[in-house]
């Protein structure tokens, strides 16, 4: 089950304070404000986007569980290598920079779901019975800048230092990523559960207002779990229906 502490992490999103933006619109002619958000690039069938939602638990994210799904049939995935799949407006990455960031996704991914599932390497898979076959893609990405967000998470440290009261002022150019994912029957390739998620660096985090792709990671990080979670919810909902079968017979 996850803790409540990740549970925070991943639905907090950055909610900057009046003089936040204040700070944001004064820089605004050096670099945009706007961070991550979901995105619609096509990797995921559009009838099956348009059935997806936000959740309780999950307010900024859209997901999709299928009706028919059966956890209790699968205990193996098959991860494919994550791909850089973009939205029109996505900067440029390095073929070099592509490989990193797509690494890092499909070993998050193959971290959290390896606590509930055996994780299959990619490619056959032979008859793929009770298979489920995982696709990602990083729609977006934005690396953060410390020259423009060092004077802000200085200023805000100096603020709270001297007793200001003040909440942290955001950088300007935190980082994140967007992403889409795909949870299919590995035989029928039936979609089985599919999540678009986002997430942009927040002011607490300092080593990732300096180092270039930290936010983007805990993005990736924070998407695996995501559905992983899923999973497990499913497997709850699955076994307690069980659980009360039995008793009524």
């Amino acid at each position: 089950m996850l803790s409540a502490s990740v549970k925070v992490a991943r639905t907090s999103r950055f909610y900057p304070p009046v003089s936040s933006l204040i700070a944001c619109a004064a820089m605004a002619p050096l670099v945009g404000c706007a961070g991550q958000k979901l995105t619609r690039t096509g990797f995921i069938p559009p009838d099956i986007y348009g059935q997806m939602a936000h959740t309780k638990d999950h307010t900024e994210d859209l997901i999709y569980v299928s009706p028919k799904l059966d956890m209790m049939r699968y205990h193996t995935v098959m991860i494919d290598p994550v791909v850089w799949h973009p939205v029109a407006k996505a900067p440029k990455l390095s073929p070099k920079a592509q490989a990193r960031m797509t690494a890092a996704f499909e070993k998050d991914l193959a971290k959290a779901l390896g606590h509930d599932f055996q994780v299959h390497p990619a490619g056959d898979c032979g008859t793929c019975t009770d298979v489920i076959r995982v696709r990602a893609a990083i729609t977006n990405i934005r690396r953060s800048k410390w020259y423009y967000n060092a004077i802000p998470v200085v200023a805000g440290f100096a603020a709270g230092a001297a007793g200001g009261g003040l909440p942290p002022i955001p950088p300007p150019a935190p980082g994140g990523a967007s992403e889409e994912l795909i949870a299919a029957d590995a035989a029928t390739g039936e979609p089985l559960v599919t999540v678009a998620t986002y997430n942009n660096g927040m002011p607490w985090n300092p080593p990732g207002q300096w180092l270039p792709y930290a936010h983007a990671r805990r993005a990736f990080h924070l998407a695996s779990l995501l559905l992983d979670e899923q999973f497990r919810n499913e497997k709850k909902k699955e076994a307690g229906a069980h659980t009360v079968a039995s008793l009524s017979n």
